[in-house]
């Protein structure tokens, strides 16, 4: 499925100058000298809906995942910012999947990839660099400005090194006037990337699910051709198969949008 965007209040890092492993399976590498990061990386179990519900689902659990108030549906941003809110924004994501009890980590059941459910990939974008100026969450702050809008996401699933789902492919847009409802401010606080798959977005058509090795690997550039690769790895096992061998728990963790896949799919 496609990213989202979403605002909110800066968080400053320090950039990753060089490939970094976050965890067994999620590396993350600057492509140029980007002046935002995508950080509170997850990879997670949760539903995504079916055919017979128009992947309802989908939607739902994006907006439990970034409830209201502080984030309120848009359409043309699939998630958009709602009432202001004071930042870090390094921990939303995090509390979310906590309190909704989603199953996070590596390896996963089938049942968990078909019939409904998914595995998410989400994280939040935060500024990094010297910009400031203001957002949807304050005057005069932290932001990843406007001028480097859009950031297109290029994103593939594979499976067992074959392609299993080439169409991860969004643009994250400014928060100007093109938009509707549109925006008066000068850049983005913060923004999400959420991303979900699963057996039944097979490119071959073939809804079955598979069990096997599956890796998710995401390129964010900037229009500056500053950017990241993200990769992250889990694997798909049968039902019988002994939980706990080999799970992998992440450290931490708009945008890809229900709108995007349903646009592409129906």
């Amino acid at each position: 499925m496609k990213p989202l965007n979403l605002v909110g209040f800066g968080l400053a890092l320090v950039a990753i100058s060089s490939s970094a492993a976050l965890s067994q399976n999620i590396t993350l590498a600057p492509v140029g000298n980007p002046g935002w990061q995508p950080v509170d990386i997850h990879l997670f179990s949760a539903p995504v809906g079916t055919p017979a519900t128009g992947y309802q689902e989908f939607g739902l659990t994006m907006e439990a995942l970034l409830p209201a108030p502080y984030h309120l549906p848009h359409p043309d941003l699939g998630i958009g910012p709602g009432a202001p809110h004071a930042g870090p924004y390094d921990t939303e994501f995090s509390a979310s999947i906590a309190a909704l009890g989603f199953h996070e980590g590596g390896l996963f059941q089938l049942s968990e990839f078909s019939s409904g459910s998914g595995i998410w990939l989400t994280w939040m974008n935060v500024p990094t660099g010297s910009a400031a100026g203001s957002s949807p969450d304050f005057l005069q702050g932290p932001i990843i400005p406007n001028t480097v809008f859009p950031i297109e996401v290029d994103g593939t699933l594979s499976w067992n090194g074959s392609l299993f789902d080439p169409f991860l492919d969004s643009s994250v847009s400014a928060l100007d006037g093109s938009l509707n409802p549109p925006f008066d401010v000068d850049g983005h606080s913060h923004f999400p990337s959420i991303l979900a798959d699963a057996a039944e977005f097979n490119v071959s058509g073939d809804p079955t699910p598979r069990a096997g090795d599956y890796l998710y690997e995401v390129r964010l550039l900037d229009a500056t051709g500053a950017g990241w690769d993200l990769r992250a790895e889990f694997q798909v096992v049968p039902e019988a198969s002994t939980w706990g061998i080999g799970l992998v728990m992440l450290s931490g963790a708009c945008a890809l949008g229900y709108r995007h896949r349903r646009g592409r799919r129906d």
